[in-house]
């Protein structure tokens, strides 16, 4: 199959102008006028190479060739909604990509003998409402029957009055469930720099990494800067420092896939002369394995204890949020990994440490995930970018497994 690269280009460019924000990137939050403007783009695109569209109840947007047998559906697709400043190819490369695909293997070899669908899921990212994966969520039937009344974006506006503003039903939500697709592949960018510095064109993800979100609170005295001896302190931010340097070092030491970030920390008194008395951090941590990633959660909270004790201090700790690891099929995988040889590459296998859609629709049908650098390891940017030849390389390589898959 020949892959014309330069629509691939052209169908992100003009997807791309949707949403754009003067001080660069794009933002199509879910169900704002711009992320309108995207799925009825994209309709547009499935109806002029003979896919029959249709939406469902939170907005996916689906098209559909229609198979000669009665199998179930091979899906494939990404996410059209974007975070602020968001960059060309996160989501976006997703749906060009199998829209390219899929158009390719209809000129080229007739209808499928499975139906062949492309997915525009309408939201993953979670940059409007305090939700990741609503799409992805409706499709396997998971969205609670409040969850639309109750989740509000930061002008007061529910998802429930999101919705009815774009004529959609919430009451309806249930029947966007889906229980007849047989699997779902997605092509994405990796977002990180692993592919890049290996001088590797592809990757076939092999696990979508699970993580913990935690809150960690250490309690000391708040005390007068220049009255207290250094030997008498119990400066809680000086033992939060000493934490966070010592939970860098252990995800260090565990080495890849381990992942231990703290992006947010706050102080209290928050005062330039008073012995800080309290210091609040999170923790983000991630792991393609559950029993790593429990392993590493158990380092952090007792080298922790270890150091508060050690300096007079309390320190609690609450879990925010976690979610298990995913592995893709490994029938998928392997088959991930032929359609690339096929295409005269040999891939490396990747965890994912971002979540996608593919952990959500793992609940329902076989998933499994492409991934093509990203130069300098940039994304959520505007200065995300990839070459335009491991573009066209995934998206013939996506093409070869969708042939596999339905053909």
């Amino acid at each position: 199959m020949q892959i014309d690269g330069a629509v691939v280009e052209r169908r992100l460019d003009e997807l791309y102008k949707i949403g754009a924000e003067p001080a660069g990137g794009a933002y199509r939050p879910l169900y704002s006028t711009a992320w309108a403007e995207g799925v009825d783009c994209v309709e547009r695109w499935m109806n002029s190479v003979g896919l029959e569209t249709r939406r469902d109840a939170v907005g996916n947007l689906w098209g559909r060739l229609d198979g000669t047998g009665r199998g179930k559906a091979i899906v494939t697709g990404s996410h059209i909604d974007t975070v602020r400043h968001g960059g060309r190819l996160d989501g976006a490369l997703g749906i060009v990509a199998g829209l390219t695909a899929i158009e390719t293997l209809h000129k080229e070899r007739g209808k499928p003998k499975s139906p062949l669908e492309l997915v525009a899921i309408c939201e993953e990212e979670g940059s409007r409402f305090p939700t990741n994966f609503w799409g992805s969520r409706a499709i396997v039937g998971s969205i609670g029957q409040t969850e639309a009344d109750t989740i509000i974006d930061p002008d007061g506006v529910t998802i429930a009055q999101a919705m009815h503003e774009l004529g959609l039903d919430p009451a309806k939500i249930s029947s966007a469930a889906r229980d007849d697709i047989d699997t779902f592949v997605e092509l994405h960018i990796e977002q990180g720099a692993v592919l890049e510095t290996a001088r590797q064109p592809l990757a076939v993800v092999s696990a979508i990494a699970g993580g913990a979100h935690l809150e960690i609170v250490v309690a000391g005295r708040a005390d007068h800067a220049g009255t207290t001896p250094m030997v008498l302190r119990r400066d809680a931010l000086a033992g939060a420092a000493v934490m966070i340097q010592a939970i860098e070092s252990i995800a260090r030491a565990l080495g890849a896939p381990a992942i231990a970030t703290v992006g947010r920390i706050r102080v209290e008194p928050d005062q330039i002369n008073v012995i800080p008395g309290r210091a609040i951090f999170t923790v983000d941590l991630r792991h393609a394995d559950m029993g790593g990633r429990r392993a590493l959660e158990e380092r952090i909270r007792s080298l922790c204890a270890t150091i508060a004790s050690e300096r007079s201090l309390v320190v609690t700790i609450r879990t925010l949020h976690e979610r298990p690891p995913v592995p893709m099929d490994p029938d998928v995988r392997a088959l991930l990994a032929r359609a690339a040889s096929d295409c005269g590459v040999m891939a490396t296998e990747l965890v994912s440490g971002a979540g996608h859609d593919a952990q959500i629709l793992a609940s329902r049908c076989k998933v499994g995930m492409l991934f093509v650098p990203s130069v300098g390891g940039r994304s959520h940017s505007p200065e995300e970018r990839s070459n335009p030849k491991d573009l066209e390389l995934g998206t013939k390589v996506l093409a070869r497994a969708l042939e596999l898959l339905a053909y």
